[in-house]
């Protein structure tokens, strides 16, 4: 066998193993699951301790360990490492990083019904009853590898786990002894601090934009430093570019396990009705800079700067259309607008005649009721999720007996049903989020 050969048997190895639990693969999906959400190859995220690479034959993208990536560099098959590349890899080879917390079996319980013939006789469904507890760091998405003579599993449980805290939870295997199942948690933390900074970084920017806003005119102010505007503008990209980032990355974590992407029914419009009692209106125009790409001389740019108000209802992330003669521009305001206030909104647009331009309500604000839904839905997940969990805990904390062990089992089943629709519910509105930025 040749050199070239070799090298493929173990490229392919390499390849494969990236997206087994035996690699500590936590927090985010597979590169190829990400590819099934629209990502593009830019777009795409690693889990932590792994790097991204292009191959050069395809430009298709994986994630492999920081070692692996240099060879394959050196190799030829991937394109060549650029220095801010060379250093993630350095730091990452430097930081191998713990688990974030610890999983401490309670109880294994054989779920009732399960029973196999042939060979495989002796192998029956379980319940494995766990403490999770998190050590110095939040996890957003905690991911459990779970193992027995007869099966593995990932498992994410649907719930953060807060650093210092522990809560009750369980999971269903397969197993011919319940003695050999264990599990361990996954994650290291990388993710969520990646979360936590994207997040860190959007409130200081909104912080700095809503300082700047404070600065422009009221309706019977009809100057405007251009300066001001420019940067409101300037820095509204860069949020809506930290927000697009942010919103991927909690698709991407909060994928389950055992649920193709492409599986996953994501929102695929973002039409609605206005909702009621939302109004917006022009507080000042003043000229911008020259419009560009126009042969017409007579056509100006103009600085717009607009209300919306909410009426009874919070209004989440509301698109407002600004119109003139010549021109028609969405603005998707960024943030909620609590009931019975007022957000500020800046835009530019082209027109002949400024007293032609008018704001209105766009249609697609009706995307707020979706989002709203959702979070609903999510919330009362969340709480039915917590308060199984807190009465799984309470039954296991005593004697089981033959009236209490057949509903710690329906609790483990439950558990495991709303575990996944919230993670399938996150990754929904995530994705509405990230169409409306």
């Amino acid at each position: 066998m040749n050199k070239t050969s070799i090298f493929a048997i173990i490229l392919g190895v390499v390849l494969i193993s990236g997206t087994l639990p035996t690699q500590s693969f936590a927090d985010v999906i597979s590169p190829r699951q990400q590819m099934k959400l629209d990502f593009t190859a830019e777009q795409v995220i690693c889990a932590e301790g792994f790097v991204k690479i292009t191959k050069n034959s395809s430009n298709k993208v994986s994630c492999v360990k920081p070692s692996t990536a240099e060879k394959l560099a050196e190799n030829g098959w991937a394109k060549q490492l650029s220095e801010k590349k060379l250093e993630e890899i350095k730091n990452k080879k430097l930081k191998k990083g713990e688990s974030a917390g610890t999983i401490t079996k309670i109880a294994t319980l054989k779920q009732q019904g399960q029973a196999s013939t042939g060979a495989k006789a002796s192998i029956g469904g379980y319940s494995y009853i766990f403490e999770a507890c998190g050590t110095t760091k939040l996890v957003k998405a905690p991911e459990i590898y779970v193992t027995s003579d007869s099966d593995t599993k990932s498992v994410k449980l649907g719930s953060p786990l807060k650093a210092g805290s522990c809560y009750t939870s369980s999971v269903i295997i397969k197993a011919a002894d319940p003695n050999s199942i264990s599990a361990k948690l996954l994650n290291k933390g990388g993710v969520t601090e990646k979360i936590s900074s994207l997040e860190t970084q959007i409130a200081d920017l909104k912080s700095k934009i809503s300082e700047a806003k404070q600065k422009l005119p009221n309706k019977n102010d009809k100057t405007i430093i251009p300066e001001n505007t420019s940067e409101i503008v300037s820095m509204k990209k860069e949020l809506k570019e930290l927000q697009n980032q942010l919103q991927r990355y909690k698709m991407v974590l909060y994928v389950p396990p055992n649920v193709k992407a492409s599986k996953i029914d994501l929102p695929k419009s973002l039409t609605g009705k206005p909702l009621d009692g939302m109004t917006s209106d022009l507080v000042s125009v003043t000229d911008s800079v020259s419009p560009t790409g126009s042969n017409n001389p007579d056509l100006k740019r103009f600085n717009v700067v607009f209300e919306a108000c909410a009426g009874t209802q919070s209004v989440r992330l509301p698109i407002i259309t600004v119109t003139s003669d010549s021109d028609s521009v969405d603005v998707k305001l960024i943030d909620r607008i609590i009931p019975e206030s007022c957000q500020v909104g800046i835009t530019r647009i082209n027109a002949l005649d400024s007293d032609s331009i008018a704001t209105s309500i766009s249609g697609n604000s009706g995307i707020s009721s979706q989002i709203q839904s959702l979070e609903t839905q999510l919330k009362e997940m969340e709480e039915s999720l917590a308060n199984k969990r807190s009465m799984l805990g309470d039954f296991v904390s005593k004697k089981l007996t033959s009236e209490t062990e057949p509903q710690v089992l329906k609790l483990t089943l439950d558990i495991s049903e709303l575990r996944t629709d919230i993670l399938e519910k996150r990754v929904q509105l995530n994705s509405l989020l990230l169409k409306a930025q």
